[in-house]
């Protein structure tokens, strides 16, 4: 018996043709396959692929995973907004024509597409420039946005302030709160 496997390494063509099926199911999964270079980058997707964490400690239990279409459709979005998540993105996770899955969305979620994630992006960038010390540049990744300026853009055309003023008037407030409790000691 020779010292070689008995199975072929597998070749980037098959990735390729591997990742595209698997876009259909998941895109971020997809995406970080393509990525793949080395045997070590493989390893390490297959390692976060097959999380074992929660049988390491089992504490800590997996989210559960989402079984209605608009709690899928919800965690896919709020999961993805760091990358800027698109209808045609959405519709590629879910299966569907890009006219089905936003004719899908509105029935199902209430809303068009672009106002839910024009309202999800302001819920989570208020949340973040209330309770966090990011920078605007990091909440602007973290948004999907390519750069902090495009993000202020954005926040001022949906909110009419700037990123800034909601600091500057938390930062108000808390002095004020911190002033009235010092007053009353």
């Amino acid at each position: 018996m020779s010292g070689k496997s008995s199975t072929s390494n597998i070749s980037f063509d098959r990735l390729h043709t591997f990742s595209s099926e698997l876009r259909v199911q998941s895109p971020q999964w997809a995406d970080r396959l393509e990525q793949v270079r080395t045997e070590q980058d493989l390893g390490d997707l297959i390692c976060d692929l097959f999380n074992l964490s929660h049988a390491i400690n089992p504490e800590t239990q997996p989210p559960p995973i989402p079984h209605t279409q608009p709690s899928r459709i919800a965690a896919f979005v709020n999961e993805n907004l760091h990358r800027g998540v698109t209808l045609k993105v959405l519709a590629n996770f879910l299966g569907y024509s890009e006219k089905y899955c936003s004719d899908l969305f509105c029935r199902i979620m209430g809303e068009p597409f672009s106002k839910y994630l024009r309202r999800q992006r302001v819920e989570r960038a208020r949340a973040l420039l209330i309770t966090t010390r990011q920078t605007l540049t990091e909440i602007a990744s973290a948004l999907g946005f390519s750069d902090q300026f495009a993000f202020s853009h954005f926040f001022k055309r949906a909110t009419g302030q700037s990123p800034m003023a909601i600091r500057l008037t938390i930062a108000r407030q808390q002095r004020q709160t911190i002033q009235g409790l010092q007053q009353t000691s």
